[in-house]
């Protein structure tokens, strides 16, 4: 009796055959959302860092939140500037449309206010683009035992039946039928794997996406401390650069 894995395979029945070739089929799967995840992650955090790092000094002097807004266009691939940079636009449109009205502290606190509620918007949009395909490979963590779980059932009833029929060895006990209960195993282990390794990958991404939302909402929350230190006592033309065109988001 061969229980090597290609002589496993070979002994299988038609049931198991196919449970295998879907369990591998989600496991492949599975790996493609990991790479492309893991990549996404790490391409995201590498240029949100770059462009906050850039963004801090503009807004942290008064008279440069034009090169603040237009930063944005260097770094569209960065989820941290398409929450802030729309925000940036936004608040300079508002100050330009406040005109005179720009010195009233109320206004200005409604601007701010207005562009947090943007900014949380945006967000949730970002944190919903980071999420995707996660929730796919939670569900073949779940899935995976019970997939394969099925072709053990299965692998179990072959079994059984070859040990009550003497024409296919019945008679000779268990070691006449341990293939069929190694194919019955063989198909749980393989579910197992695939479970393990996607609840293994699951968790870790939404430890880095949690971690990845609480630095975006720490930037967000200082970026409106700073709009409202560079507009505090100022007119609208010494908190945005002279001439600094405000761009569309």
């Amino acid at each position: 009796m061969d229980f090597s894995l290609l002589g496993l395979w070979n002994q299988m029945g038609a049931v198991a055959k196919v449970v295998v070739l879907i369990l591998l089929g989600m496991s492949m799967y599975a790996i493609g959302i990991v790479l492309e995840r893991f990549l996404t992650f790490r391409k995201g955090k590498q240029r949100s860092l770059a462009y906050l790092g850039a963004l801090q000094p503009l807004v942290s002097a008064r008279g440069r939140l034009g090169e603040a807004v237009a930063l944005t266009q260097s770094y569209k691939d960065a989820p941290a500037a398409r929450v802030m940079g729309p925000a940036l636009n936004d608040f300079v449109a508002g100050l330009d449309g406040l005109g005179a009205a720009a010195s009233d502290a109320v206004e200005l606190e409604m601007l701010i206010h207005g562009v947090t509620r943007g900014m949380e918007r945006a967000k949730k949009r970002e944190v919903a683009a980071l999420q995707r395909g996660l929730p796919v490979l939670a569900t073949i963590s779940s899935s995976a035992p019970f997939v394969g779980l099925f072709g053990t059932v299965f692998g179990i009833i072959t079994a059984f039946q070859q040990m009550a029929d003497p024409a296919k060895g019945g008679g000779g006990g268990l070691a006449s039928v341990s293939a069929g209960i190694a194919e019955a195993l063989l198909t749980t282990a393989v579910g197992l794997a695939v479970a393990i390794g996607s609840v293994w990958f699951y968790n870790f991404f939404v430890t880095k996406l949690d971690q990845f939302s609480a630095v975006i909402e720490d930037s967000a929350g200082e970026l409106a401390d700073q709009l409202t230190r560079s507009t505090r006592g100022a007119a609208p033309a010494a908190a945005v650069n002279a001439g600094a065109t405000v761009t569309t988001a």
